[in-house]
C-alpha cells in the first residue's frame, strides 16, 4: 500500500471541505434555478420582460448565495479539522509518545485512559499489552539472575571438579611410578628364583608352581599399574607421540615374537595374514604396537586352548585417503551387540565372569581408543556372541591432525 504524504488533520480538512463544497453547490445550483424560475413567472404574469433595474435584487441573491455557501463550506471544515484534531489526533499522538517511550525502554509508561470509544479500547488494550510485556520482562529477569547463579554454582563446581581430576591424574602417576620400582624387582627375583630351582637336579614340582604363581600375579599386577599410568598421562596430557614413516610388517613381526610366548601356554596358534609389502604409515610405531598388543593380549586371553588368533592387513580408503587396516580375529564367546558402543569405555567388561577367569582392569581398550585419537587413527570391532571378536585400528598413510571440536555448535 502507497505511503500518504501530509498529517491526518490535513486529510480530514481536504475531504471534509470537499463535501461540504459539493453540497453547498448543489444547495446554490438549487436556489440559482428556483430564483430564474420565480423571476420568469412574475415576468409572465405582468406580461411584460424583467427590466434591468428590476434584475439587480436577483444578482445581488445570486452572490449572496455563492457567499453564503463558501462560508458555511470554510466553516464547516474548520469545525471538523478542530474535532479532528482534539478527538483522533491529540490520542493518537500521545499513543505514538507513549509507544516511542516505551521502545527506549521506558515499561512503566502508560496510555490515557479517558480515552474515548474505540480510541479509548485501543488505548486499554495496548496498556494490557505493556503489563504482560513488562511482567515477562520481570519474569525474565528473575531467571536470568537464577541462571546466573547456576552458572557461577557450575563454574566453581567445574573448576572444583578440574582441580581434583588434576590432583587425582598426578596421585596415579606418582602413585604407580612408585609401585612400579618394588614390583620389578619382585618379578626380577622370581625369575631369579626359577632359574635356580630349575637348575637343580630334582626340582621341586611345588616349588616351582608357587614361584610361577608369583611371576603371573606380578606381571598382571605390573600390567594393570602400566595401563593406570597410560590412563594418567593421556587425562593430564602428558603422552607424547612421535610421528615418523613405519613398516606395518616390522610391527606386525615384532607383535608376534612379543606374543607367542603367552599363546604357546594357551596353545593358541598365531596367524598372520597380509598381502605382502604394504609400505610405510606415518605413524607413532611405539603406540601403535602398544594397541594392537592390547588387542591380540585379549584375543589370546578370550580364546579357547588349541584355537586360532589372526593378524590381518589390508589396504583401505579412509575419507577418500588411503589407510591401512589391521585387524585382530580370535574365535573367543564374542560380543553382544549392545556391548559394542560402551566396550571402549573405561572400566567397562563385557562379563564379569571373564575378568575373574582372565583378568585386567577393563582399561586397555579405552586406552586403545585414547591412543588412537592421539595418532588420528580410527578403532572399532565386528562381533556377535558364539562367533569370535575382529577388532581394528586403521591408520592412514599420511597422519594428519584431527581440527579441534568447537566447545558449541
Amino acid at each position: 500500500m502507497p505511503r500518504r504524504n501530509g498529517s491526518l488533520a490535513t486529510r480530514a480538512l481536504v475531504v471534509t471541505g470537499a463535501g461540504v463544497a459539493v453540497v453547498s453547490a448543489v444547495v446554490v445550483a438549487g436556489a440559482w434555478i428556483l430564483a430564474d424560475r420565480v423571476a420568469g413567472d412574475a415576468a409572465s404574469i405582468d406580461g411584460s420582460g424583467i427590466a434591468g433595474p428590476a434584475r439587480e435584487p436577483l444578482v445581488m441573491l445570486r452572490w449572496a448565495l455563492v457567499g453564503g455557501a463558501a462560508l458555511v463550506t470554510g466553516a464547516a471544515a474548520a469545525v471538523a479539522a478542530v474535532v479532528v484534531r482534539r478527538e483522533v489526533l491529540a490520542p493518537l499522538r500521545q499513543l505514538r509518545e507513549t509507544a516511542d517511550r516505551v521502545g527506549r525502554g521506558e515499561m512503566a509508561v502508560r496510555a490515557s485512559d479517558g480515552m474515548p470509544d474505540e480510541l479509548g479500547a485501543f488505548s486499554a488494550s495496548f496498556n494490557s499489552m505493556l503489563d504482560s510485556a513488562d511482567r515477562a520482562q520481570r519474569q525474565l529477569a528473575t531467571v536470568n539472575e537464577a541462571l546466573d547463579l547456576k552458572v557461577g554454582e557450575l563454574s566453581e563446581a567445574n573448576v572444583g571438579l578440574g582441580e581434583s581430576n588434576r590432583l587425582k591424574s598426578e596421585f596415579l602417576a606418582n602413585v604407580s611410578h612408585e609401585l612400579r620400582t618394588p614390583l620389578n624387582s619382585i618379578i626380577g627375583f622370581a625369575d631369579l628364583l626359577e632359574e635356580i630351582a630349575r637348575s637343580e637336579q630334582a626340582p621341586d614340582p611345588k616349588r616351582l608352581r608357587y614361584i610361577g604363581n608369583i611371576q603371573r600375579s606380578g606381571r598382571s599386577l605390573l600390567d594393570m599399574i602400566n595401563e593406570l599410568l597410560d590412563m594418567a598421562k593421556i587425562e593430564a596430557g602428558r603422552m607424547e607421540v612421535t610421528m615418523a614413516p613405519t613398516s606395518v610388517g616390522d610391527v606386525a613381526e615384532g607383535l608376534q615374537t612379543i606374543m607367542r610366548p603367552l599363546a604357546m601356554q594357551k596353545r593358541v596358534d598365531l596367524q598372520l595374514r597380509a598381502p605382502g609389502d604394504v609400505g610405510p604409515v606415518e605413524t607413532d610405531a611405539g603406540k601403535l604396537q602398544q594397541i594392537l598388543y592390547n588387542f591380540m593380549s585379549n584375543a589370546v586371553k578370550f580364546s579357547p586352548e588349541d584355537g586360532v588368533v589372526i593378524l590381518g592387513i589390508e589396504e583401505v580408503t579412509r575419507d577418500g585417503s588411503p589407510a591401512v587396516r589391521i585387524s585382530v580375529t580370535d574365535h573367543g564367546p564374542g560380543i553382544p551387540e549392545d556391548m559394542q558402543d560402551t566396550i571402549f569405555e573405561k572400566f567397562r567388561q563385557v562379563d564379569a565372569s571373564h575378568t575373574r577367569r582372565a583378568g585386567g582392569t577393563g582399561l586397555g581398550l579405552a586406552i586403545c581408543r585414547e591412543l588412537a585419537d592421539l595418532l588420528g587413527c580410527t578403532v572399532g570391532l565386528v562381533s556377535a556372541p558364539g562367533r569370535g571378536s575382529t577388532f581394528w585400528v586403521e591408520v592412514p598413510r599420511v597422519h594428519r591432525p584431527r581440527a579441534l571440536k568447537p566447545l558449541m555448535g
